[in-house]
């Protein structure tokens, strides 16, 4: 009986110590872990236990309600078996490490080393703090430096917003997450996929470091970019990099992309590139704004208004390009172009101060200008000028009509005259109140010279010498045209007139009233209204063929 009573008290004394981790066997092979406090791990509770010792380990074997603590960190487990020796725990069943209260990992298994901090949790693993919570079937974290990483697959829940991704590394102490290999982000915002991101769950801001696409919730918006972020709390993003923003019918393109979603404004910096693919429209500036309310776009700095014609193409450059929707009521009022008659929205564009246009068929300038695909017509107000081949147009206002994407119609309005030079101080003229011009193919094919008439015509023999002047008024003159130059002229109306001898002719007494050659302001290339050394161009070639 006390041999039997013996026995009894010295496995009860090895289960106590084992307890409280301090094993004879613990105690004399590893005392490097118990001057360490910090790293010992204590037994709080446990159903029952027993101390195994082996040849090279002290190991106690734990059951039931299992409690263990490191420090500031519980572990609570169905199961487990602590090393003494090695200051390793591996536990079982219903696994949850509690780290100060702020952070929780769960799991089936737990692999701890105890030295290092290092817990490798497997089945069902949750891992959770007030910002997120993270799924995962195999999870490494590092109690000591607050980080958790997987490698096999996971996702990451923040409020509204799911991530996944095959691998990811979460920095618990600054709520960021770094996410790789076919990443995906869904938000009620917006959707993306890319290959790396990083995420902050206490902002909710998503970081793009990689090629991303990104789809807007209940639009057909799609973002491309490699470089930016989107808070989803303040509606905030910016794009960089050259990052695309398209939905079905446009796109936009520049250095660095704004958006506040609160205010629905969208904001583009540094070569800017907005096109309109479904109407071969397109603006080039330095700086554009959008308005979601309003549908407008506002351009400045040095924009551009590019409209791809059927066989040329109109460049506008201005101060300022302003670009609207009409109403519907009020557009269905205008003829509109085939191809607009089943659009839902009506786009106009108006540019301001110091307009000036080039096209291979056509160049003018003005002090603004007015284009609606409502009726497909261009208006030039204030002093705006006309070139068309050798001929200059001018009046109070000119409209220049467009069908097909093609010169149609060209109203020359109150104080019109037409201006061809054919020498040294000789200029061929034709005046009226209004004059209207007519197109095929692009060119002109005849005009019409209404109200008040007046003409001065420079004659030439076979020779092309000229002989004399000819100076006519009547009501109405209609000018024929066949390649690019005059081959008839009609006078109606009862025309009166007079021819003078060329010579000796003082030809400063031939200019008709309001008469003015403007030349110097004719632009003559599209580089002269954007420099050939803009990066923009280059930017066009890559653009201007997307879908």
């Amino acid at each position: 009986m006390p041999f039997a009573m013996n026995r009894i008290i010295s496995i009860g004394l090895i289960a106590w110590m084992g307890c409280i981790g301090l094993s004879r066997s613990a105690y004399a092979q590893q005392p490097a872990a118990r001057s360490d406090s910090v790293k010992i791990i204590y037994i709080i509770h446990a159903d029952s236990l027993i101390g195994i010792q082996k040849k090279d380990s002290d190991i106690t074997k734990l059951m039931g309600h299992v409690m263990l603590q490191q420090g500031n960190t519980l572990f609570s487990c169905d199961s487990a078996y602590k090393n003494n020796t090695i200051n390793v725990v591996d536990a079982y069943g219903h696994i949850h490490i509690n780290q100060a209260d702020s952070v929780h990992a769960y799991g089936d298994y737990l692999h701890y080393l105890g030295n290092e901090k290092l817990a490798t949790l497997s089945g069902h693993v949750r891992l959770q703090d007030a910002q997120m919570t993270l799924y995962t079937e195999t999870l490494t974290y590092d109690l000591n430096k607050h980080v958790a990483q997987y490698q096999q697959g996971g996702r990451l829940v923040s409020q509204q917003t799911t991530l996944t991704s095959q691998s990811a590394t979460y920095y618990t102490d600054l709520h960021q997450a770094f996410f790789q290999h076919r990443v995906k982000l869904k938000d009620p915002q917006y959707t993306l996929s890319t290959d790396t991101l990083v995420y902050h769950t206490d902002t909710h801001t998503a970081y793009f470091v990689a090629p991303t696409v990104i789809h807007l919730q209940d639009s057909a918006t799609v973002i491309h970019t490699r470089d930016g972020y989107y808070n989803t709390d303040l509606g905030e993003a910016m794009f960089a990099s050259r990052s695309v923003i398209s939905d079905s019918s446009q796109m936009t393109t520049a250095d660095s992309l704004f958006y506040v979603r609160e205010k629905g404004i969208g904001m583009a910096k540094g070569n800017v590139i907005w096109r309109d693919t479904s109407r071969k429209v397109t603006v080039v500036a330095g700086y554009a704004e959008t308005h979601d309310q309003t549908h407008t776009l506002l351009a400045t700095q040095q924009p551009v208004l590019i409209y791809e014609m059927k066989n040329d193409t109109l460049y506008t450059a201005a101060d300022t390009l302003f670009s609207g929707i009409i109403p519907r009521t009020d557009a269905m009022l205008h003829h509109a172009d085939s191809a607009q008659q089943d659009s839902s929205e009506i786009r106009y564009f108006s540019a301001f101060h110091h307009v000036r246009i080039y096209s291979d068929s056509l160049q003018a300038v003005a002090d603004s200008m007015y284009y609606s695909f409502a009726d497909s017509t261009f208006r030039f107000y204030i002093q705006p000028v006309v070139w068309i081949g050798d001929y200059q147009l001018s009046g109070d206002s000119i409209y220049l009509s467009t069908q097909n994407q093609q010169a149609k119609e060209l109203q020359l309005i109150e104080n019109a005259i037409i201006v061809n030079q054919i020498g040294k101080g000789m200029f061929n003229q034709v005046k009226g109140r209004t004059i209207y011009g007519y197109f095929h193919d692009n060119h002109l094919d005849w005009m019409h010279v209404n109200g008040n008439a007046e003409s001065i015509y420079y004659v030439q023999d076979d020779t092309g010498a000229f002989i004399g002047i000819n100076k006519v008024s009547c009501g109405v003159i209609d000018i024929y045209f066949r390649d690019q130059k005059v081959y008839r002229v009609a006078f109606r109306d009862e025309p009166s007139g007079s021819m003078s001898p060329i010579k000796n002719a003082n030809l400063q007494e031939y200019f008709l009233r309001n008469f003015s050659w403007q030349i110097d302001r004719r632009p003559h290339s599209r580089e002269e209204l954007l420099p050939a050394s803009h990066p923009v161009w280059n930017f066009l070639q890559v653009y201007k063929n997307m879908p």
